[in-house]
């Protein structure tokens, strides 16, 4: 164990559907007495969209990678104050029935950067761009500690 101690997560299973509940808890395992401003745990959703592309009849191709976050749910299980060893925090967090829809926020763009994107966008359709995208679906656990390096854990979950 490392630093000022870990946090972790214990869960049933690993698959879930849309409209069922995640039902766990989270351990605190500290070295001795943090000050932090909360314990929260999170359903995150990450989409990873890669993009490859390239000229037709080129061999020359491309690919872009990139992260956006499409879902993020916290619950917060305490409050600021200072934490001590081997405190353990039940949760529940409903699946909402329409997750797998969920799509990224994307800012409406104005002006010339806004006509840029659109112009990117119309190039990679001409180039045959193919996007591939990947949803990656866990809980984080998290003892947020002001002023220094926060204790977190995550858990890979299926959501389908």
């Amino acid at each position: 164990m490392f630093g000022k101690g870990r946090i972790d997560i214990g869960i049933l299973r690993t698959g879930y559907s849309p409209g069922d509940t995640i039902s766990g808890k989270t351990v605190l395992t500290l070295k001795k007495p943090v000050k932090a401003r909360e314990v929260i745990i999170s359903l995150i959703g990450e989409q990873k969209n890669t993009r490859v592309g390239g000229r037709p009849g080129s061999k020359d191709t491309s690919t872009t990678t990139q992260r956006i976050r499409i879902y993020d749910f916290k619950q917060q299980l305490d409050t600021e104050r200072e934490y001590t060893q081997g405190q353990e925090y039940s949760f529940e967090i409903k699946i909402p029935a329409d997750i797998l829809s969920a799509k990224p926020q994307m800012p409406e763009l104005e002006g010339k950067l806004g006509q840029g994107l659109k112009v990117a966008q119309a190039v990679a359709a001409m180039t045959g761009a193919i996007p591939l995208q990947q949803t990656k679906w866990y809980l984080l656990a998290k003892l947020d500690v002001p002023g220094g390096i926060d204790i977190k854990k995550t858990a890979d979950i299926t959501i389908g």
